[in-house]
C-alpha cells in the first residue's frame, strides 16, 4: 500500500493541472467494529475513529503525505524508533516484523530503550 501511494502521490504532482492528491493514513489503535473482537466498550489505548478522521483532514489540509496518528499507549517517538527499526529489516535483511520474531525481540526491545 506504501509503494502504491507514494508512486500515485508521485504521479499526481508531476501532472500538469493536477488537483487530486494522495495522502498515506498509517493508523495507530483504532477502536471500530472490525477491531473490537467482540468489545463493546474502546480500550482506553485506542482512538475512535472520528479522531483518527480528524487527524487525516489536518494533515491533509497541511500538505502532509505521511499522516501518522499517534494512539493513547505509543508516544511519536516509540513510532519512530519502530519506523527506523522496520527500515533496518531490509536494509541487513531482517524477517519481516522481526520486532516480534524470537530472535530479534531481545535486541529490538534494547533498540528502543537507546537514544
Amino acid at each position: 500500500m506504501k509503494v502504491l501511494t507514494e508512486a500515485l502521490a508521485h504521479s499526481l504532482r508531476n501532472e500538469e493541472g493536477a488537483r487530486i492528491t494522495a495522502h498515506l493514513l498509517i493508523p495507530g489503535s483504532t477502536f471500530t467494529g472490525m477491531t473490537s473482537q467482540g468489545r463493546s466498550e474502546k480500550p482506553p489505548g485506542a482512538w475512535t475513529p472520528d479522531q483518527v478522521v480528524d487527524m487525516l483532514v489536518s494533515g491533509m489540509n497541511q500538505g502532509d503525505f505521511y499522516i501518522l496518528c499517534p494512539d493513547n499507549d505509543v508516544t511519536r517517538e516509540i513510532d519512530n524508533r519502530r519506523i527506523t527499526w522496520a527500515a533496518q529489516d531490509i536494509i541487513e535483511n531482517r524477517p519481516a516484523l522481526s520486532r516480534w520474531h524470537p530472535d530479534y525481540k531481545s535486541t529490538f526491545d534494547r533498540f528502543l530503550q537507546e537514544k
